[in-house]
């Protein structure tokens, strides 16, 4: 009797094999906060409106002491993250806090525990205000204080499409963090699902900020409410 061919693995489960087959050499912590690093820091130099440069040089810095094998590495996974992006593009999901879970990380990262899909889901459910409707009535903002790795955003954006409204032209999003690697997770994620968004590496309570990630779909709404503060840029209340 022959025995069954096994189904193809998925983008996402070829991206969490690659991050565990280099963190064999590297430490599995350090491949997948090294891959968060240089992935962002490469969709900001490319497609940040506003800290373009600024991503830039830190894709450069973040390369040093790399080996030319291992920057390859790190290139792919980049490219198995946008192919698992277009995998859940019609049903949106967390796919960088699902894989931070399945490698069991959290007790690198003090604890952190990030919300599932279907609980985050269901909270988008019960609070999202917006309605097809909503469409013609300006933007709709809303506030992520501690972000993590996006999940509440996209479980938003989720509820949004079942709606029928259009978030990615009547909708901003601002996701905050205290941590740069739930930062680095949520700018990944919200600029290849194409949500308007900045996320920013700041302390909610403090109100200190560090760095602000714009997302490609923020250009509409910041040509309205951008304001530059320092080096950086600041959305208008």
């Amino acid at each position: 009797m022959a025995a069954k061919s096994q189904s193809p693995k998925s983008a996402k489960d070829k991206l969490q094999d690659a991050i565990r087959s280099l963190g064999t050499t590297m430490g599995l912590n350090n491949a997948f906060t090294k891959f968060l690093e240089l992935t962002a820091t490469a969709l900001g130099a490319v497609l940040d409106p506003v800290n373009a440069k600024e991503r830039n040089q830190q894709y450069e810095d973040a390369q040093k002491g790399l080996k030319p094998d291992e920057i390859s590495e790190f290139a792919r996974m980049t490219a198995l993250m946008w192919l698992s992006v277009l995998e859940y593009k019609e049903e949106p999901e967390d796919i960088l806090g699902d894989i931070y879970h399945s490698l069991r990380l959290n007790n690198e990262w003090n604890g952190q525990f990030f919300t599932p899909d279907h609980v985050a889901r269901l909270m988008a459910k019960l609070s999202n205000p917006v309605s097809e409707s909503d469409s013609d009535e300006g933007y709709v903002t809303i506030n992520e204080p501690t972000c993590g790795s996006g999940t509440m955003v996209i479980a938003c954006i989720w509820e949004m499409k079942k709606r029928g409204f259009d978030y990615r032209n009547k909708a901003f999003f601002v996701a905050q963090d205290i941590d740069i690697r739930c930062v680095w997770m949520a700018y990944i994620q919200l600029t290849l699902y194409q949500i308007p968004a900045v996320v920013i590496h700041s302390n909610t309570l403090t109100m200190e900020a560090w760095s602000y990630w714009y997302t490609p779909n923020a250009t509409p709404y910041l040509m309205d409410h951008m304001k530059p503060q320092g080096n950086e840029t600041e959305v208008a209340g």
